[in-house]
């Protein structure tokens, strides 16, 4: 390592040193784990170039198979400790489907140590390397750091070294800096946030086709709100109605061949359709009433709008409800029938259900129906905020809706249960309308920060869900075999207990309540079951307890140390113990009886069966010594065959 050069990287208050391992700001040093620290040096490396999931597998563990979890994890960590926000970041960018890059203005220089005191020091630098080798791939030229930056983050390096040398007597590492030549300015990728429009108009209400090659949208360029289509990068735009009357709240078909939209052609406000190009413009709706935000069902054989044609001939503007038509204008029926204002209808991509805007609660909030109209639910009950304009993710999972904060709509997104809210935006401006792109990634909207409304693109990061909120320490998580529920512990009621949620995290419900500790939650393969380590009998012990919270009993009842207990697909159960004097690997039936040591190789732990529980997996020390140190190493065993030294 001694040979390698070392550069500083120096981003906002944040200094990187490569060979010493150590990220500072302003000159403290900031705690990442060794996988964060060689995650952040990949992305900071190849700045401003976006960096593949792939790739960052491949060199940040480049000798095991790893998961995409752990990439996102490590991405979690890396925004949290750095301040970050995926909505809006100022270093680490979520580019969907492909990766990440680092958008932050990068400075490099090369920090030269002198050759005589670094004889006497390379056991600290090995001690300050994490186990993973780092790449280095610098893609900008150097550049000199402010000498006051240099003395900070050679301050923490001192600190880190004089540490070492409490211990094994370390000789301070001198500095020696080398001037470089200046880097190309680096500029902030437009991915999370692109312009489409840049006009005088105003152009509002974009919508995505089906195919993710178009955008529908209105705009009074011409002097009256007409309808447009552009390709998604703003180009090419076409203007698709020409009257004098306004055309507006377009809505692609599902198979992307008709356009429904609003028109006040024949003096009132009607539901009209048309090709994609703009020919065959047909009214579907005849009445004196004001007919709008006409929506497609997902098989595209009906369409869902609001009308106030009920309220009589003084056509109350502020009582509209929700009805269904065919595609063809006929066989129209209402389906939501309140007082209040309805409008906005948009299909689930299965057809079972329908999101709309409503006023009924003296506040407008979106509410959630069957698609016949039974089972109204509002969506926004907890928030006494206005939110309107909602419209489903492709996939379902996801609705994306405006809310007004401060006097200002901003962009939100929930799962379609209404939980788990995430803002999108965060300016002082209006951006309302947002519709998904097909793949899901990304939301376009008109807003006004620019001083008209122009419509923008913006990306969602939808990989990270924080299933738990709490000032608590949350623990321990395991999956139940159906995938539908996460068992963990947490101490948020001031001693670690068990706790159950659903997948997205709701549902929270505390399992456990003992005067002792609770942890290591465990399923059984049937999922009726929960495995998990207490000390509510004075000593640690494995327990078992029904998924609903009833039932506890004692499976284990030793003076030695059991825990960790992991279920077989045929339900027994292994855990640790040090009952013999030293930590092996046991195993018992799902009563507690039958009790069988596994092995005899000491410091063993953190057992997991195979799928079909022919198998053991455990981790333990090296059965001799490698370069001065026993090193903890993963294990497979026959749980029928006792394993020894």
């Amino acid at each position: 390592m001694s040979s390698q050069e070392n550069h500083l990287y120096e981003f906002g208050p944040y200094v990187m040193d490569r060979r010493s391992r150590i990220l500072l700001k302003d000159g403290g040093t900031v705690r990442l784990t060794p996988k964060a620290f060689d995650t952040l040096l990949v992305l900071v490396q190849h700045a401003p170039q976006v960096v593949a999931k792939e790739q960052l597998l491949r060199e940040v563990w480049p000798d095991i198979f790893v998961e995409e979890g752990s990439l996102s994890h490590n991405i979690h960590g890396l925004r949290k400790v750095l301040g970050d926000d995926s909505s809006d970041p100022r270093y680490i960018e979520t580019i969907p489907k492909r990766g990440y890059r680092f958008v932050a203005p990068v400075k490099v220089s090369r920090a030269d140590t002198d050759e005589s005191d670094l004889s006497d020091n390379v056991d600290l630098e090995e001690a300050l390397i994490a186990e993973a080798p780092v790449v280095e791939k610098p893609t900008l030229a150097p550049v000199v750091t402010n000498r006051n930056t240099k003395r900070r983050m050679w301050a923490g390096v001192a600190a880190v070294a004089l540490v070492g040398s409490a211990i094994a007597g370390f000789i301070l590492i001198k500095r020696r800096p080398q001037l470089m030549s200046p880097a190309p300015p680096v500029t902030r990728a437009k991915t999370t946030l692109v312009r489409l429009t840049n006009n005088t108009a105003m152009d509002v209400r974009p919508v995505w086709s089906p195919d993710g090659r178009r955008i529908a949208f209105a705009s009074n360029g011409d002097g009256k709100n007409e309808i447009y289509v552009m390709d998604v990068d703003g180009a090419n735009v076409k203007r698709l109605t020409n009257n004098l009357a306004d055309d507006v709240n377009a809505s692609w078909s599902p198979d992307g061949g008709r356009i429904l939209f609003d028109s006040e052609r024949d003096g009132n406000k009607e539901v009209y359709v048309m090709d994609a190009a703009g020919g065959n413009q047909l009214r579907l709706t005849r009445n004196n009433a004001v007919d709008t935000t006409a929506a497609w069902s997902p098989d595209g054989s009906l369409i869902a709008f609001a009308s106030n044609r009920a309220t009589g001939p003084a056509y109350n503007p502020y009582n509209l409800d929700i009805y269904v038509m065919n595609a063809d204008g006929s066989n129209v029926r209402r389906i939501v029938d309140d007082p209040e204002y309805d409008v906005g209808p948009q299909w689930s991509p299965d057809g079972r259900k329908i999101v709309f805007m409503t006023g009924r609660n003296r506040n407008f909030d979106v509410y959630e129906m069957n698609a016949d109209g039974t089972g109204q639910r509002n969506l926004t009950a907890d928030h006494d905020k206005s939110d309107g304009a909602p419209v489903w993710s492709i996939d379902g999972h996801n609705i994306a809706f405006s809310r007004k904060i401060e006097g200002k709509d901003q962009i939100f997104v929930m799962d379609s249960a209404g939980e788990n809210l995430k803002r999108v935006t965060h300016n002082s401006a209006n951006n309302a309308s947002p519709s998904w792109s097909p793949d899901g990634s990304k939301l376009i909207f008109n807003t006004d920060r620019d001083g008209n409304w122009e419509i923008y693109m913006i990306s969602v990061d939808g990989e990270l869900a924080q299933l738990t909120d709490d000032a608590a320490d949350d623990l321990a998580r395991d999956w139940s075999p159906d995938g539908t529920r996460i068992a963990f512990s947490s101490n948020r009621n001031g001693k670690q207990h068990i706790y159950v949620m659903n997948a997205d995290g709701s549902s929270l419900a505390q399992i456990t309540n003992s005067p002792a500790e609770d942890t290591e939650p465990a399923w059984a393969s049937d999922g009726k079951r929960i495995a998990f380590t207490s000390l509510r009998d004075g000593n640690k012990d494995v327990y078992v307890i029904d998924a609903d919270g009833s039932n506890p009993r004692r499976l284990t009842d030793h003076p030695g140390v059991d825990s960790s207990p992991r279920w077989s697909v045929d339900g027994k159960i292994v855990f640790t113990s040090n009952r013999d004097g030293q930590p092996d690997i046991y195993v018992m039936d799902h009563a507690g009886q039958g009790v069988r040591r596994l092995t005899t190789i000491g410091a063993a732990g953190h057992a997991a069966w195979a799928p079909d529980g022919r198998k053991v997996a455990f981790v333990s020390r090296s059965r001799e010594i490698i370069g001065s140190h026993y090193w903890l190493q993963v294990y497979v065993m026959m749980p029928m065959v006792v394993t020894s030294r």
